[in-house]
């Protein structure tokens, strides 16, 4: 009986050591499962705080990843294993909602973080876009697309984004030209700002100012390309069933690197159309660009740089009335990728018109002619130097341009985001044209003229933020800002 006793009491002892045990270990276990989402939690938390810490950061820009010579990188995709994307999806019935983007709390997809990660965010190397060989755009060509540049400014070290309102506008237009539902202007400005934030790394050094103007340099690039296509799958012309919206980037040199200062010689088209009236030659599109490919190479093999395309209405049906050829009455349109300006013995800046709906209404085509307006007085002294009179007006006009207006011409120079703004030294007709020209400009041939120089300088001091007026004021973004003053503009 007593031993009966003993080992009663021991047998307690023991169950009572396992509940206890049990007990404890439940605890550790929910403990450490706890501990491991607030940890988690914690880590996601960091991600967003980093992020919107980086976005009112006073401490500066991340620099530039070393060991890449940004300076020698050509117009092209670069290091694309280096950088990320941005992209989400919608259908086009319900378009994009608040679930993408919510500019009053800066949520939504877009801006979501999952397991320590944007879920937009892509890496570009390991995770490319899915698309199949039914993808709508594949296909019909359902894509848009634009191009801008941010720079590191030289005086303060900001990084600066140029003109994105403008992009938006022509982006929006687009979408609606191809049957494409437009992203709100938010959650286009925050994808801007969201790709070029997780990617500054790739941000070329700030340009070099010129010792004795302190104008800066030409220099690299982060390019940014928002992009909006149909990425559905379909065998029946009709809009896609998916859309995308990516928004990627690359470090990039000059469009016409090595030829800025020695000018373009152009070849003038007169059997390829680029654009017709009642066309898409004024919407940013990818076929807009497929069609000048093939006469880009043929003039290239002719020795010439690029194309400049007609109104071939123009040519094939000129006024019978005129004393000028058919090709002297056609009317200039504009580049493969690139908008034409003339400066005229008369002082006249021109640009053809947009009035034909044939031509892009290009962002730095845009930005030339309000700073040709605005500084008008800065550019008569250079005018007078061009055209060899003292006492010549300046002005600036938008207008259908002849060919015949290029023997008129003192100086042709060319824009675009990626050109900036590139001199051209001649323009003409190859062996094989159906009628000849050629026309060698008094200026362009081994510098650009006084004028060209003159607005490519006042182009470089805006984007640097160098030289600003309530008009230009917001057309720079600084991409650390908050997204809102982001969105506002102004630096």
């Amino acid at each position: 009986r007593y031993v009966r006793g003993r080992l009663c009491c021991v047998g307690m002892i023991v169950t009572l050591i396992i509940i206890i045990s049990l007990t404890l270990c439940s605890r550790s276990v929910s403990f450490n499962i706890a501990q491991h989402y607030r940890t988690n939690l914690h880590s996601r938390k960091m991600v967003v705080s980093k992020f919107k810490a980086a976005v009112n950061s006073d401490e500066g820009v991340p620099p530039p990843q070393e060991g890449v010579e940004f300076a020698k990188l050509p117009w092209n995709l670069n290091l694309p294993d280096q950088h990320y994307y941005v992209h989400l999806t919608t259908d086009p019935e319900s378009g994009w909602t608040l679930e993408h983007y919510d500019p009053k709390t800066d949520g939504g997809i877009l801006t979501d973080v999952t397991d320590g990660e944007y879920k937009s965010l892509k890496h570009y190397g390991q995770s490319p876009l899915p698309l199949f060989p039914s993808t709508t755009s594949l296909n019909y060509g359902t894509t848009i697309w634009e191009g801008l540049a941010c720079r590191r400014s030289p005086t303060t070290g900001k990084a600066l984004l140029f003109r994105p309102q403008m992009n938006y506008a022509r982006f929006a237009r687009g979408a609606h030209a191809m049957c494409l539902p437009p992203p709100s202007y938010e959650l286009f400005m925050r994808g801007l700002q969201m790709v070029l934030q997780n990617n500054m790394h790739m941000c070329p050094p700030a340009p070099e100012l010129d010792p004795d103007t302190g104008v800066p340099l030409g220099g690299a690039k982060l390019y940014v390309r928002p992009m909006l296509l149909g990425s559905g799958q379909q065998l029946g012309l009709h809009a896609s069933p998916q859309i995308s919206l990516v928004f990627f980037v690359s470090p990039t040199g000059s469009y016409f690197q090595g030829k800025a200062m020695g000018g373009l010689k152009l070849h003038l088209e007169t059997r390829k159309s680029r654009a017709a009236r009642g066309g898409t030659g004024n919407i940013k599109c990818s076929g807009n660009y497929a069609v000048t490919m093939r006469p880009l190479m043929d003039a290239k093999e002719h020795g010439f740089h690029d194309n400049l395309y007609l109104e071939l209405d123009t040519y094939h049906n000129p006024k019978p009335s005129s004393t000028l050829s058919p090709l002297r009455q056609a009317i200039l349109q504009e580049l493969s990728a690139a908008n034409i300006f003339l400066v005229l013995e008369s002082g006249e800046i021109v640009t053809p018109c947009l009035s034909r709906g044939t031509i892009l209404p290009g962002v730095t085509r845009d930005s030339v002619l309000e700073m040709a307006k605005m500084f008008k007085d800065e550019l008569q002294p250079v005018m007078a130097k061009s055209v060899g009179k003292e006492d010549i007006e300046v002005t600036v006009s938008e207008r259908d341009v002849s060919v015949e207006d290029l023997n008129s011409a003192v100086e042709v120079f060319v824009t675009g985001t990626a050109a900036e703004v590139v001199p051209v030294q001649s323009i003409g007709t190859s062996a094989d044209d159906e009628e000849s020209f050629s026309v060698k400009f008094p200026h362009g041939e081994s510098e650009p003229g006084p004028v060209t120089l003159k607005l490519l300088e006042m182009l470089r001091e805006v984007v640097a933020g160098q030289r600003t007026n309530d008009k230009i004021q917001d057309w720079l973004c600084d991409v650390h800002s908050t997204p809102e003053d982001f969105r506002k503009g102004g630096i």
